[in-house]
């Protein structure tokens, strides 16, 4: 890896290139409500933030947002999106005093929300092209653990945190899995629709996936109802979702993303959405008649 690392640095200072990732084609299938895994084992590119990453490493990201999300929107699927976290926060969150109850009222919102969406786009909730959904605009940065960042960088929200973890000494940096050498990277949901920038951790995680590093205040509790809240403000606005079923993937992961990131379902307030300053409309997901008028893009 650091053979690698000194090749890749040699490359940079001549090319000088951004570390943006870019989205690369991606397909899957999976049945309605039991998504397949479809998270292809992340490369494992050596190099500096200021290296720009592969295309296989955007394929993976995707891939795990599109994952991620449709175990979000299915029934029982809540051990299916914990799994995608890293080991610590899988860990701390499967302890939690959740009861039957508690599952059946999830499972139930999930149910309507699947039949109010096939209803309005006549087709499941099932991302099939990630590349499509999760475009260009979700910036993806890339880093290693020991890497020196700048005041700037560390700064930059976008940018993953390098700092080494408090267990970097034992093998696999422990359950924070933050030793020295160990890929990491940022995804960035862009604000849109009336909801905020989310800028979600990954780590790479042996034997080379990447894992979402959810908050260290994130239980199991906490997550539930927040999924639960997230879920809810979706499906209540049935009636604004968007006409572009793409544009309505992307509103919908981005409320799935909040709540793993333990930020609040509530009505946006105006000049939250950066694209139309007056929005006021909660939830994130616009009228249609507030929208251009576009068909139902195939997925």
């Amino acid at each position: 890896m650091r053979k690698s690392i000194l090749i890749s640095a040699a490359t940079l200072a001549v090319s000088g290139m951004a570390v943006t990732l870019h989205a690369q084609d991606a397909t899957g299938t999976g049945s309605p409500g039991s998504p397949v895994d479809r998270t292809a084992p992340a490369t494992q590119p050596s190099g500096t933030m200021d290296k720009p990453a592969n295309s296989g490493d955007a394929r993976s990201v995707h891939n795990l947002l599109a994952n991620t999300t449709e175990a979000a929107l299915s029934k029982n699927g809540f051990d299916n999106i914990v799994r995608r976290f890293v080991d610590a926060d899988r860990d701390r969150i499967k302890k939690n005093d959740l009861t039957q109850a508690d599952w059946d009222k999830l499972n139930g919102r999930i149910d309507q929300f699947r039949k109010d969406w096939k209803a309005k786009y006549n087709q499941d909730f099932d991302i099939d092209h990630e590349d499509v959904v999760f475009n260009d605009q979700f910036r993806i940065t890339r880093g290693e653990i020991g890497d020196a960042q700048p005041a700037a960088g560390r700064m930059d929200p976008g940018k993953p945190d390098t700092t080494p973890g408090p267990n970097s000494n034992k093998l696999g940096g422990g359950d924070e899995n933050r030793d020295v050498g160990r890929n990491v990277a940022k995804v960035t949901f862009p604000a849109s629709n009336g909801l905020p920038d989310v800028y979600i951790p990954l780590i790479n995680e042996f034997p080379g996936t990447w894992k979402i590093d959810a908050p260290d205040q994130l239980d199991g509790r906490k997550f539930y109802d927040n999924l639960l809240a997230h879920l809810t403000m979706c499906d209540e606005m049935k009636d604004q979702w968007p006409a572009d079923v793409n544009d309505a993937y992307r509103a919908v992961s981005h409320h799935v993303f909040m709540a793993i990131m333990d930020m609040p379902a509530k009505p946006s307030t105006p000049g939250m959405d950066q694209t139309k300053p007056d929005n006021t409309q909660p939830g994130g997901l616009k009228p249609d008649a507030d929208r251009p008028t576009t068909p139902t893009t195939p997925r």
